[in-house]
């Protein structure tokens, strides 16, 4: 079985398509709704999918945020392989094929291309095309660090949380924890994609990022690179510490401006 979490808050424009594109799906799958403290009508809508369709079960999670709601999602999850799915995206109809057969690779960690729609623009594109095969640290396909396009098996995952601190930046350090277990991602081919992404350019998250946020970041990533003896791991993080600190002598200069 193959437990989808998919966490929401505030999410009514959205989370009845979301959940439409589940119901599609013809496979062995649990959908983990977990609530992050809805103050709009998401919780009635999802309530009416769980009220329907046995695959769907509904939570509220310990604390707030959408990786206390993930970490809610990970501890409920009875899947052999776990995914997570964003409350404004929708899963393909042909997902459950897709996954099944990439998890006959026998890897542990499987990326997925997926289909980007840019809201602002109205065009779907397939995105980071990525080749199918083996990637090892520290050359890790690219986007990597998402979450929503990657099928764990469950028991390398089992011990693996995200960081609550975090507003930014915590997909890519539940990757590293679980690359640090089991140091690849197979990649499936080409065009095997498994998730319909949203995307608007006019107010993408990684563009409201603050300087505290980037400053918690590389502290959390600091922090995970000097628990690391793996040689390959630490060039790994190095590198994404750069990008964070090049991301943060940016908004200086923009203060500075």
């Amino acid at each position: 079985m193959i437990s989808v979490i998919v966490p929401y808050r505030d999410a009514a424009p959205w989370i009845g398509r979301c959940c439409e594109s589940l119901t599609r799906q013809d496979g062995d799958f649990e959908f983990i709704m977990i609530n992050d403290w809805s103050a709009d009508d998401s919780q009635d809508i999802v309530e009416k999918y769980i009220k329907t369709d046995s695959r769907f079960v509904g939570y509220l999670p310990g604390g707030e945020g959408v990786s206390a709601a993930r970490n809610m999602g990970l501890v409920v999850a009875r899947g052999d392989w776990i995914t997570f799915l964003d409350a404004d995206d929708e899963m393909l109809p042909h997902a459950y094929r897709t996954m099944t057969n990439a998890a006959k690779s026998g890897a542990n960690i499987i990326q997925f291309n997926h289909l980007r729609y840019y809201t602002a623009i109205d065009k779907l594109a397939l995105k980071y095309t990525n080749e199918g095969g083996v990637f090892t640290l520290p050359d890790l396909p690219v986007h990597w660090f998402g979450v929503w396009n990657k099928l764990f098996r469950a028991d390398i995952v089992e011990d693996v949380r995200f960081d609550e601190s975090l507003q930014y930046g915590e997909d890519g350090l539940f990757v590293l924890e679980c690359l640090a277990k089991y140091g690849n991602i197979y990649h499936a081919p080409k065009r095997e994609t498994t998730v319909k992404h949203r995307f608007d350019n006019k107010s993408s998250l990684s563009r409201s990022k603050t300087l505290s946020d980037i400053v918690k970041q590389l502290r959390a990533y600091e922090d995970f690179l000097l628990r690391q003896d793996n040689q390959m791991m630490r060039v790994a993080v190095c590198r994404e510490m750069s990008k964070l600190w090049d991301a943060l002598a940016g908004n200086i200069n923009k203060l500075l401006c």
